[in-house]
């Protein structure tokens, strides 16, 4: 079923305007129709979708065609910045509203259903008068997750992706360090209230731009213990997926079979433009770089580009322009091809980098852990001593965000362990991957560690969060010491700053704090505090930074 389709008003025609002013886009091709849709499932259930179709004239040509699926509605908002700026510009662009949002029948469940509604909704989409033989895929965070449920099974006829932010696993975005991310909870308070009509529609776009707000705001929910219980009753059941990701903390159980889909990662032969940003506070769990890393690998055609945005401002705020060049260059082939190359915003130059690969060549440069707080060179007769914090689940240490001053967020906290250089006597630069090794033990086998490397500035005493990384650990590990990779960055610390390292065991509300006790930690109200020691004799816990080559001489003065 379908109605008329209609011509753009001359007030969308203005806001479209004005939106692409502000995102630094081109001038406009032309005009386009929207209609609205019903696409049947093959199981009966109906999915609501727009149309966009650009009205050409005798010097215009169709630029291609966009799918895009998404669960966050189709209204203004969301049309301006996923449909309407490409149809302005000559793209045909199906926008489509996930099963269970937005006027699609069925019940939403994140994840189960995209990759089959996916192919449903293709090979609709080949039987349609409209269809030009061939499309592209587009969109950001889920409706990255979105694409690459249909790359799955990579159509033939699918000839490009564009997917910012996106992950490709949702049981490893959900358990993939083994503690359970938050963030789960409290996009899917955002989901079950975004239809309110109550709410309007900049609400929920704002609801949507400051994530990290309302995670804060959800402090309480959150705080509850156990948690599970806390959240049930926080819904009520509007959210009725929370549990099942909740409680199957096991990436082999059957149920997130639906949501997994690294395959893709194997199969997909196609231009991809893959984007990410440094201050995302949930960057480092999007897979963005093990996606790049793995297609890269393979010789797929993609390039990378990585800036210093929040998740907003990777998914379209800061990137449209980038978006758009891709496609007209691998889509509508309408300007010259576009090389795939890797940009990088190196964060401390505040200066963009073009390379061939990521990360580039370097040099590693490793420093050692000291009992009295330093970072320096081996053998210090401090080291006899090792060093112990305690962490306690009642006054969990808090989660710092990418860029933040953790000085200011830690204060005089006893649970964290920091460890920091005498100042540079030259620039560094870190590419890459960090990677620490920690001698560590504990009295209770049920931990988790957060390692965070920064920034000091002795001068102002602030701390910057470069990266981190956080690992609930294996309770029947043994007394080999711990090798943590940390998440990918790019930083150039300036002569006269410090680097600093901590070593914590807990982020919260990041992730749900670790109770000390066996079993499920969403499940569990008893808590008992965890006291972990670090050693140091024999150089056995130390920081390796991959370094760039230009420094590389003076790194190993």
């Amino acid at each position: 079923m379908a109605t008329r389709a209609q011509e753009r008003s001359l007030w969308a025609a203005i806001t479209d305007r004005l939106a692409a002013w502000y995102l630094g886009l081109s001038a406009e091709k032309c005009s386009y129709t929207a209609q609205a849709l019903k696409i049947p499932m093959k199981d009966g259930v109906e999915l609501a979708a727009d149309f966009y179709n650009p009205i050409l004239t005798r010097t215009s040509r169709l630029s291609g065609l966009l799918l895009v699926q998404t669960c966050y509605g189709r209204d203004d908002a969301m049309a301006i910045f996923n449909a309407r700026v490409y149809a302005s510009r000559g793209y045909q662009v199906l926008f489509v509203s996930s099963r269970g949002t937005f006027g699609s029948g069925g019940q939403f469940d994140p994840g189960r259903n995209e990759q089959s509604d996916s192919r449903d909704i293709v090979a609709w989409m080949r039987a349609q008068p409209w269809y030009p033989g061939r499309f592209a895929t587009a969109g950001a965070s889920y409706l990255g997750y979105s694409q690459w449920a249909l790359l799955h099974d990579p159509p033939q006829d699918c000839v490009a992706a564009v997917i910012p932010a996106g992950m490709h696993d949702l049981s490893r975005q959900s358990w993939g360090t083994g503690a359970l991310l938050m963030q789960r909870i409290v996009w899917s308070d955002l989901i079950a209230r975004q239809e309110d009509v109550s709410l309007g529609l900049w609400a929920r776009v704002w609801a949507l731009a400051t994530a990290r707000d309302r995670q804060q705001g959800l402090h309480q929910m959150l705080d509850g213990l156990p948690l599970l219980e806390s959240v049930q009753r926080h819904f009520n059941g509007d959210a009725p997926w929370i549990e099942d990701v909740m409680t199957r903390q096991d990436l082999k159980d059957p149920y997130w079979a639906p949501t997994q889909h690294e395959v893709a990662l194997e199969r997909v032969d196609i231009p991809i433009l893959l984007i990410n940003g440094w201050l995302d506070l949930f960057s480092r769990q999007v897979q963005t770089f093990d996606q790049y890393r793995r297609l890269k690998e393979r010789g797929c055609p993609v390039a990378f580009t990585v800036g210093p945005w929040s998740h907003v401002e990777a998914c379209g705020m800061k990137t449209l322009p980038d978006m758009m060049s891709f496609l007209d260059s691998h889509v509508a082939r309408n300007k010259a091809e576009d090389p795939l190359v890797v940009r990088i915003f190196v964060t401390g130059a505040q200066e963009w980098r073009e390379m061939e690969s990521w990360p580039p060549p370097t040099v590693p440069f490793t420093t050692y852990l000291h009992g009295d707080g330093s970072l320096g060179k081996a053998g210090l007769p401090a080291d006899v001593a090792p060093s112990t914090f305690t962490y306690d689940p009642l006054d969990p240490t808090p989660t710092v965000e990418p860029g933040k001053d953790d000085k200011a967020v830690f204060g005089d906290r006893t649970d964290v362990l920091a460890y920091t250089s005498d100042p540079l006597e030259w620039d560094m630069e870190i590419l890459g991957q960090p990677t620490v090794q920690l001698a560590h033990s504990s009295d209770i086998p049920f931990v988790d560690l957060v390692i965070r490397l920064s920034e000091l500035d002795p001068a102002t005493g602030v701390s910057r969060c470069i990266t981190e990384r956080f690992q609930a650990l294996d309770p029947n590990r043994d007394a080999t010491p711990l090798q943590l990779t940390l998440s990918d960055c790019a930083h150039r610390v300036k002569k006269g700053k410090s680097i600093r390292l901590t070593v914590a065991g807990g982020s919260f509300p990041l992730y749900a704090r670790n109770l000390g006790t066996e079993g499920n930690r969403v499940l569990g109200s008893t808590t008992r505090p965890a006291k972990h020691t670090i050693s140091y004799s024999g150089g056995l816990s130390y920081l390796t930074l991959p370094t760039s080559e230009e420094y590389s001489d003076k790194t190993q003065e």
